[in-house]
This record gives C-alpha cells, sequence and structure tokens, in this order.
C-alpha cells in the first residue's frame, strides 16, 4: 500500500512539475506583444482595405482619361504600407520571441523597451515643441490671420502630451515592477 501511495505521488509530483508558471515579466510582456500585434494587424489590413478601395475608387475616376492603370498603381501604392505592418512583427513580439521562458530575459526586454518608449516620447515632444515655438517666432497667414496661433498651440500641446503621458512600454514596465514587489 505504501508503495502504491509513493508510486501516485511521484506521478503526481511530475505531471504538477511539468507545468511552467510565467513570472510577471512574462505575463506582462506577452500582453504588450499581444496588443501590438492587435494594431499591428489592424493597421495592415486598414491599409490593404484603403488600397483597395483608393484603387478602385481612382481607377473609375481616371477611366474616362484612359489613365485608369494608373489607379491600380495608386491603389498598390496605398496598399503598400500594409503588406509591411503585415509582415514585420514589432519590437515588442521580437523581444517576447527572444526572451523564451526566461524571466531574466523577458524583464530586461521590458526594461529596453520601456528605454526606447521613453527615448522616442522625448524626441518626439522636442520636435512638436520646436515647431510650436518656430510657428510663433514666424507667423505665417496661410488662410486666415491666425493661422500661425493654431499651428503653434497644437504642437505646443501636442509636445506637452508626448512630455507627460508615458508610452504604453512605460506603462507595461510600470505595471511589472507593481506586480513583482
Amino acid at each position: 500500500m505504501v508503495k502504491k501511495a509513493s508510486i501516485i505521488a511521484v506521478i503526481v509530483a511530475i505531471l504538477f512539475s511539468a507545468v511552467v508558471v510565467a513570472g510577471p515579466a512574462q505575463v506582462v510582456l506577452q500582453d504588450l506583444a499581444e496588443s501590438e500585434k492587435e494594431a499591428r494587424l489592424l493597421l495592415g489590413y486598414g491599409f490593404i482595405g484603403l488600397g483597395v478601395v483608393g484603387g478602385l475608387v481612382t481607377t473609375v475616376a481616371l477611366a474616362d482619361y484612359g489613365l485608369g492603370e494608373y489607379g491600380l498603381a495608386v491603389g498598390g501604392l496605398l496598399a503598400l504600407p500594409g503588406f509591411f505592418f503585415l509582415a514585420v512583427p514589432s519590437q515588442a513580439e521580437r523581444e517576447f520571441n527572444r526572451s523564451g521562458d526566461s524571466e531574466t530575459r523577458s524583464a530586461l526586454a521590458l526594461q529596453r523597451l520601456a528605454d526606447q518608449g521613453y527615448q522616442s516620447r522625448l524626441i518626439s515632444g522636442i520636435g512638436y515643441a520646436a515647431v510650436g515655438v518656430a510657428s510663433l517666432l514666424y507667423p505665417y497667414a496661410y488662410l486666415t490671420q491666425y493661422d500661425y496661433l493654431y499651428t503653434s498651440i497644437l504642437n505646443l500641446g501636442m509636445a506637452a502630451y508626448s512630455f507627460l503621458v508615458p508610452s504604453k512600454e512605460e506603462k507595461a514596465l510600470e505595471r511589472y515592477l507593481a506586480m513583482a514587489q
């Protein structure tokens, strides 16, 4: 009886040891990668749909002038980014695939992605701020006398958003750090 119970205990231990529990970094990185993949696929199919519709509309519009084949070229050019989005995985997806089952590599990947998101956010903010200040320093009226002011407000607002709102990669790292504590 003791022998039978010990064999059952060994079998149960082996079965439960095969179950791999992902750590918090792996879970957060997987969520980020899945979110990026969904966004990438949505953009890809959206651009392809835009290319099909744009190509058909342009072909019909130019058919009267004998230039219908140019409409197909326009549709192809509009759809081209869609094929790129579908074919090339995002940085988060590549990092998730590279990290494998390692909690440490997943945590380092989250840190790298957050650093890249922070850097991208700062560069965008500086660019927006430069355009906003430049439009104030060099006013130019395109349609109305206040166009430069609208441009400045829009760009300075985007700069503030870029500086103040963390990227989704930074939010993922914060989420991991909260889960790891």
